[in-house]
């Protein structure tokens, strides 16, 4: 057999591979366990696979969220002599305060201590780098319309944290917008 012809076998196989991959009755390569014996790639083969598909995009917003968490906090902690919490608009720290409630009601979880940054949502944390941008952003982040871009993909955060999935087109929108942003503020 000639090169030519095994690398045509080889891509043929590849394209039936990832042809019959998709179709909903056939399980995923990738397993679900939930325990050491039961996969549910076995029992909702379709599910599964989807979720394997939306876990990279949750995976994309888990990064990109704990960056802005931390950008936040260090940015409005520069100077020493103000509390990053007092720069935090007022409503913001209401709903972030009623959050801690609930957490310290629901003290029976594991979930370890949280500090108020991470009780923040991505649009809160879009919003407190809007509202303090002349005193605090504009040196870093350098271009405001990163803030609309950030707003724009924060349904398809919720629709992927809801456990639902997006298009292609939108997890590519939101590849792009964070590229966007990591290449301005994190260069």
């Amino acid at each position: 057999m000639s090169d030519a012809t095994a690398a045509l076998f080889i891509m043929l196989g590849q394209a039936a591979e990832k042809t019959v991959s998709k179709l909903e009755d056939v399980v995923p390569k990738e397993a679900l366990l939930l325990s050491p014996t039961y996969d549910l790639a076995h029992l909702v083969p379709d599910k599964v696979r989807k979720a394997s598909e939306a876990a990279e995009i949750y995976r994309l917003f888990f990064v990109f969220e704990n960056y802005l968490r931390e950008f936040v906090v260090e940015v409005l902690s520069k100077d020493a002599s103000e509390v990053w919490w007092d720069k935090i608009p007022t409503d913001v720290q209401t709903e972030v305060t009623k959050l801690e409630n609930t957490e310290e009601v629901k003290s029976w979880m594991a979930l370890g201590s949280r500090d108020k940054s991470s009780l923040m949502t991505l649009p809160q944390l879009l919003r407190v780098i809007d509202e303090n941008w002349k005193k605090c952003f504009d040196d870093f982040v350098r271009d405001k319309s990163l803030i609309h871009e950030g707003r724009l993909i924060v349904h398809l955060r919720n629709t992927i944290c809801h456990m639902s999935g997006i298009s292609t087109e939108e997890a590519d929108r939101i590849r792009q917008v964070m590229r966007d942003w990591f290449r301005v503020v994190a260069p």
